[in-house]
């Protein structure tokens, strides 16, 4: 690799460790590259080496609401209207995967009678928050505890 390339690579690199919050766009990256005056043609190269690295198109929200997949008539009748609530505004805030609510549904059948917050808790702890950190298993049991000032 040229010298020149392997340079402007980290000064890419170096650019976006600077600005964590910011979502660097390959447009972005040219304009700003085009305007410290390197040139076309290495810049074309380089955004192939990063390119993975960096968002290709404009960056969007996702703005479309998460659908909520209606309960069994076993699963309505086995959860607490507390415990029904709760599990849906996990997966309405995002917090959970569709996937994951499946699988906490699934195992309901392992449990005799009613499933209060405190069994939904036990789930959720068990399939959801081993893989996540802290701040997230926070968030996750302070939804499932009705707090309303979880999200600032």
């Amino acid at each position: 690799m040229k010298q020149s390339l392997t340079k402007l690579v980290d000064v890419i690199l170096k650019r976006i460790e600077e600005q964590p919050d910011a979502i660097p766009t390959e447009t972005g990256i040219r304009t700003w590259l085009a305007g410290q005056g390197y040139k076309k043609r290495d810049i074309d190269a380089v955004i192939k080496l990063v390119g993975r690295r960096i968002a290709r198109g404009p960056v969007t929200a996702d703005l479309q609401p998460r659908a909520v997949r209606t309960l069994s008539l076993l699963e309505e009748y086995k959860l607490s209207l507390q415990a029904r609530d709760a599990l849906v505004r996990l997966e309405v805030y995002g917090l959970i995967e569709p996937v994951e609510r499946e699988m906490i549904l699934d195992r309901l059948n392992h449990f005799d009678g009613e499933i209060g917050l405190d069994e939904l808790d036990y789930l959720v702890s068990w399939v959801v928050c081993g893989g996540r950190d802290f701040e997230s298993q926070q968030t996750i049991y302070g939804i499932m505890e009705g707090e309303d000032e979880v999200f600032h």
